[in-house]
């Protein structure tokens, strides 16, 4: 919950110094120009759906979160095969603790790597001085492994956090504008995908989703936020 808060703190605060609903980074431009190389390992999307309470916290729903992985997986495969890069699926590691140890391990660096870009290469007063204009964001050498075990170049990591308001929350955001006229936050979409070369762990491109609609729990809603997401893909 505390994590939570503290990314809903980055989210107003990306709000404030842009309107963009996304934003790309690039590395490279392009996927190596050799066919063999076009290999794209899809990693588990890392997702929650939550509900945004009267008071203004999040209460993450299980039933949600599932339907919304499902679908965003859905897209991403459809997303990925009309780019036509050759799509590798990260097999079940089920039963292999020491894999399955490493692959959430790199899945939850991908998530505090992407929230420090968030913070520091998209907020100018947050900038870091050795950094300059360049980007470079790496999750280590660690994504190797990933190389290794499945013969893939790149590595896409999503990352999705959504809010939905409650009814508690519609009344509070009411009355508060009312009575007041103040304007409390309602449901946030707050994304990033990374494309990421195994080989070196660094990341190539970074695009990142920001707005105050869009739902995850429909089809057409996860259709409309996995092309958002994958908005410039360099292909």
């Amino acid at each position: 919950m505390r994590r939570m808060k503290m990314l809903i703190v980055v989210v107003l605060i990306v709000h404030m110094v842009s309107a963009c609903v996304t934003t790309s980074f690039y590395k490279s431009d392009k996927l190596t120009a050799q066919e063999s190389d076009r290999t794209v390992l899809l990693l588990p999307a890392d997702v929650e759906l939550s509900e945004l309470t009267a008071g203004g916290l999040t209460e993450i729903n299980a039933e949600w979160t599932a339907q919304a992985q499902r679908h965003i997986d859905t897209f991403l495969k459809k997303a990925l095969s009309e780019r036509k890069a050759q799509l590798v699926r990260l097999a079940s590691a089920s039963g292999d603790t020491n894999r399955l140890s490493k692959q959430v391990q790199i899945l939850k660096l991908h998530g505090a790597v992407g929230r420090t870009i968030l913070t520091h290469q998209y907020i100018p007063e947050m900038k870091l001085p050795t950094k300059g204009d360049k980007f470079e964001w790496t999750l280590g050498p660690e994504t190797r492994l990933l190389r290794e075990k499945y013969g893939a170049r790149y590595g896409l990591f999503v990352y999705v956090r959504d809010s939905y308001t409650s009814a508690g929350r519609a009344v509070a955001m009411f009355l508060a504008a009312a009575l007041f006229g103040v304007s409390l936050q309602g449901g946030t979409q707050l994304g990033f995908a990374s494309l990421v070369d195994l080989d070196t762990g660094d990341i190539v491109w970074f695009n990142r989703l920001f707005r105050g609609h869009g739902d995850l729990r429909d089809e057409p809603g996860a259709e409309d936020t996995v092309k958002t997401l994958l908005e410039n893909f360099p292909t």
